[in-house]
């Protein structure tokens, strides 16, 4: 019984001193952007430009999204051919496959590339 109360006692305490430690988080945070500004500029962080480092995020995003699209037409084909979903449902994976890998070509249609 006695453990509990000073497990009690030690979290109200945590709770009671949130404000004081998000405050100190934020201080610490804002002196370490004062003490070093070329790091808080994200663009110079790493050398690379802007649209660079979006290409390569976009081009992660798609190939991560393919591999997941390739698991999923996989997936509900094996499941169809062995009776456990209906061909229907394929059908909609299909159709939504479809749509997810046409879509930052259909966005680049109509908006254009963005300036990158």
């Amino acid at each position: 019984m006695m453990a509990s109360t000073r497990l009690a006692a030690c979290c109200s305490v945590f709770a009671r001193n949130t404000g004081y430690i998000r405050l100190i988080a934020c201080l610490a945070i804002m002196a370490f952007s004062a003490l070093t500004p070329h790091l808080a500029i994200a663009q110079a962080a790493g050398g690379m430009d802007l649209c660079t480092k979006a290409n390569s995020a976009l081009t992660w995003i798609k190939e991560s999204v393919f591999f997941i699209l390739v698991v999923a037409v996989l997936g509900s084909g094996v499941m169809a051919a062995f009776g456990r979903m209906s061909w229907a449902t394929v059908g909609q994976v299909l159709i939504g496959a479809i749509v997810a890998g046409v879509a930052t070509e259909v966005v680049t249609a109509l908006y254009g590339a963005g300036g990158c």
